[in-house]
């Protein structure tokens, strides 16, 4: 229970490091980190409630989520299906990694993992008239923009993982 509260707060704090690129509401922020972590240090069922602890105590007004918001309106507005999508993203991580990856397949699984968060965003956005992103342009002003710094985050968290998992903390997880 500890490692997944210090996880939430790891990711809320982590959410207030966020920059915004021109013309983009949804910023980039390193809660994603935070997010792909819940899922390879706690399993599926625990990434998967970590996450979705992290997603309904903003919802509830904590301020966890970038430059401190929180609250229903929120979660429904722009960023929306990003938020979803941590919850399917730290499952599907969590479920690789329960399956023992050897350590470059670990990479792999939180790529795949990272690439999920788009999914719920995209269709969010395709539902749900926000005025942005323009019409015909939701690829390339919703995903394309994030795909390195998500990728990088990707890495940087699976070696983490791997490293949290090979050392002596190990057996406080999981």
């Amino acid at each position: 229970m500890f490692i997944t509260v210090s996880l939430i707060i790891f990711t809320g704090v982590f959410a207030q490091f966020r920059f915004f690129l021109p013309d983009n509401p949804v910023p980039i922020t390193f809660q994603t980190l935070g997010i792909l972590m819940m899922g390879g240090l706690l399993g599926p069922k625990w990434g998967f409630g970590a996450s979705l602890s992290y997603v309904l105590l903003g919802m509830a007004g904590i301020p966890l989520f970038q430059g401190g918001n929180g609250g229903f309106a929120y979660t429904t507005g722009v960023t929306g299906g990003y938020i979803i999508g941590f919850i399917l993203a730290s499952t599907t991580i969590g479920y690789f990694i329960k399956k023992g990856l050897s350590d470059s397949k670990c990479i792999w699984a939180y790529l795949i993992g990272t690439s999920l968060v788009y999914i719920p965003a995209l269709i969010w956005l395709s539902i749900f008239d926000f005025s942005w992103p323009e019409e015909g342009k939701l690829l390339s002003q919703a995903v394309y923009p994030f795909l390195i710094g998500d990728t990088i985050k990707a890495i940087v968290a699976s070696l983490l993982t791997i490293g949290i998992l090979k050392s002596k903390l190990k057996k406080y997880i999981l």
